[in-house]
């Protein structure tokens, strides 16, 4: 199931939410068609807070069904809404927008390639994955830049059909390029999604709107 948004006036949906199959991360201050349309288009709870703050928590998180790891500008305050069967942690790195620098499934995470050893430690331990150093070419944010879930993935389209086999092999699914948003290259920043639904951009075309779902076989 999908369905085209916006939210806070802006299509880049990514930039504020961020899901994974049970739970959904919204800002405290979104409208309620946000939180309707998660519970309904990716059967998830929502979960509303801030992280340092801020409503952007597409960029400043990222999940799996292992765990969550936020940026280190999080409160213990705004922490306690995670649910406490959750594995948290919270990353103390200089790429403190975690959400813009890792792309993450169950079965691996592709980083930034700046992040210490002592990052790439956390984010194997909690979301208990593979972690690989990477980019897309000269695009090193991709967490912003590509899409990932338990059934597909969307990558930036400067990548060769030899790169894409190699990352579909990583993370144990198949995906294609794609853009999204009238041809932004930050698919991840623009669309929400997992294995049961997404959140596109509304400021996607059909033709984008259609290579998505197929990606990501929804």
């Amino acid at each position: 199931m999908i369905q085209v948004s916006r939210i806070f006036n802006s299509p880049f949906l990514g930039v504020y939410l961020k899901t994974w199959e049970a739970y959904t991360l919204v800002p405290r201050n979104s409208d309620r068609d946000i939180k309707s349309l998660v519970s309904y288009y990716l059967k998830t709870e929502p979960i509303e807070m801030t992280i340092g703050s801020s409503n952007l928590l597409g960029s400043l998180s990222v999940m799996n069904s292992n765990g969550m790891i936020f940026s280190n500008i999080a409160s213990e305050e705004e922490l306690s809404a995670i649910p406490k069967d959750c594995n948290v942690a919270v990353l103390k790195d200089n790429l403190n927008a975690v959400g813009n620098n890792i792309l993450v499934n169950d079965k691996a995470a592709l980083i930034h390639e700046d992040f210490s050893d002592e990052s790439v430690r956390i984010i194997k331990d909690v979301l208990g994955v593979e972690v690989f150093k990477g980019a897309f070419k000269e695009i090193k944010t991709v967490g912003s830049s590509g899409l990932v879930t338990a059934s597909g993935m969307v990558i930036p389209p400067n990548m060769t059909d030899e790169e894409i086999e190699e990352l579909g092999r990583m993370f144990g699914v198949k995906g294609r390029v794609g853009t999204a948003n009238f041809g932004s290259l930050y698919v991840g920043a623009s669309v929400v999604s997992n294995s049961k639904g997404a959140l596109i951009g509304e400021d996607s075309t059909t033709v984008e709107i259609s290579n998505i779902e197929e990606a990501l076989s929804l």
